[in-house]
């Protein structure tokens, strides 16, 4: 019997409704395999990790990850390494469509969920904490994120928003500016730049991550750019070669008022409960003239 979670987003109204077909009420969730680092984080942060049996060589938050079976890649796992694992449930996204008809065939439960923005992050926590048994952990986390959003929401509304672009990848270590990959309009890190206290200074909402010259990012002319550096470790770069690269488009409001902030912590690239790590990031780096309690 398969367990089949399905969200339905309209991006218009970001209305979720969620629906889960053929749920064997009987069935005990005692052996999990993820095949996220999204996923992986929040069964973790569900205090579900002692179940977890068989994550993808990409999953490498909380550090106890390192002890758990890697079952193949993101796109590519090993499904004989799944099916090894005897798992009771396999946790995946609406993309691991070829991934799904594999599990079928081999009789594996699993469930899917998603993580395209803050309220399909939401959606997986509390489905997941309910299919897992873990409803009252569940409920602190998501009150914990609302807290928080409530907060940034109340203290930014009557403030002037910032125009951002986030870089979230782009050729490094040339000197220069140039193939910078940005958030668009509809994308999950937008939606963060609103939730933050800013706006998106790129708005053609046809293009997810257009890749800009610096030419592009000069006729912007962001206040703020938000530069998501993940691998900086092991760059071999420094934050002050990277800030340099940026000064090298000389007029750009951003770069004038020294508002380049480099972000390269674990979390910004993952679309899971530390989302609101993020945004935190954010919302103190486009408004710093507040207070900010956390």
């Amino acid at each position: 019997m398969f367990i089949i979670a399905i969200i339905f987003v309209d991006s218009k109204t970001a209305s979720h409704t969620e629906r889960v077909n053929k749920i064997d009420e009987s069935l005990r969730i005692e052996r999990i395999v993820s095949l996220s680092p999204s996923i992986t984080e929040t069964l973790f942060a569900l205090n579900l990790g002692d179940k977890v049996v068989g994550i993808t060589r990409f999953c490498n938050y909380p550090p106890e990850t390192k002890e758990i079976m890697k079952v193949g890649g993101y796109v590519d796992p090993s499904y004989e390494a799944i099916a090894s694992l005897h798992p009771d449930l396999v946790f995946l996204l609406p993309e691991h469509e070829k991934i799904k008809k594999y599990l079928s065939e081999l009789n594996i439960n699993y469930l899917e969920v998603d993580n395209k923005n803050s309220e399909d992050i939401k959606n997986t926590i509390r489905i997941t904490g309910k299919i897992c048994s873990a409803e009252k952990k569940a409920n602190e986390l998501l009150e914990n994120i609302e807290l928080t959003l409530e907060t940034i929401k109340n203290a930014t509304k009557n403030l002037p928003r910032p125009k951002v672009i986030i870089s979230i990848g782009r050729t490094m270590g040339s000197g220069t500016l140039k193939d910078v990959y940005i958030a668009g309009p509809t994308t999950y890190f937008s939606e963060l730049i609103e939730l933050a206290g800013g706006v998106n200074s790129f708005n053609n909402k046809n293009i997810a991550y257009p890749m800009l010259s610096a030419e592009g990012i000069i006729h912007l002319n962001p206040q703020i750019i938000i530069d998501l550096v993940a691998n900086l470790k092991t760059s071999g770069l420094t934050k002050e070669m990277i800030l340099k690269e940026w000064e090298s488009t000389g007029n750009i409001d951003a770069v004038k008022n020294d508002r380049v902030i480099i972000l390269d912590s674990d979390y910004i690239v993952i679309p899971g409960p530390r989302f609101i790590l993020l945004l935190k990031d954010l919302a103190k780096a486009f408004h710093p003239e507040i207070d900010w309690k956390f």
